[in-house]
């Protein structure tokens, strides 16, 4: 089982992108450790170091398809024992000098979304990987 944190800044606004949020965060139970934080605004003090792995979200990080961001998760995590920490900006993104302090700069997609768009897709896209780790058909 995974341990996964996702810092975000700003909450989710009522309505289907907050439901939707929702069922994707109880069926991700099944296979990791949820914790979400919610900031004002990102700073390096809310990127710790400690044993865990820190992937920022950027439309300029790295691409992958969804059976190699699943078999990604195992190696940051090195196979669930180290914790995955996700950080989601906020509308007006982050500041630069952050990506020192990071681990990997993941992208969703070339284009850009809204941080609760970009939230919706994160959940899915790990509960997806933990669908594909587990073997089960929801990918295909």
């Amino acid at each position: 089982m995974f341990r996964i944190k996702i810092i975000q800044v700003g909450k989710m606004k009522k309505g289907p992108l907050e439901e939707l949020s929702s069922e994707f965060l109880k069926r991700l139970s099944v296979y990791a450790k949820m914790e979400i934080i919610l900031v004002k605004e990102l700073s390096a003090t809310n990127i710790k170091k400690e044993d865990i792995c820190t992937i920022i979200l950027s439309e300029d990080g790295k691409t992958m398809d969804s059976k190699i961001f699943a078999q990604s998760l195992l190696k940051w995590s090195e196979q669930g024992q180290r914790e995955l920490t996700f950080i989601i900006a906020g509308p007006f993104g982050f500041d630069r000098s952050l990506l020192k302090d990071v681990d990997v700069i993941l992208s969703l997609s070339p284009m850009t979304f809204t941080h609760e768009m970009a939230y919706v897709l994160l959940l899915e896209q790990l509960y997806r990987a933990g669908t594909i780790l587990a073997g089960k058909t929801y990918h295909y």
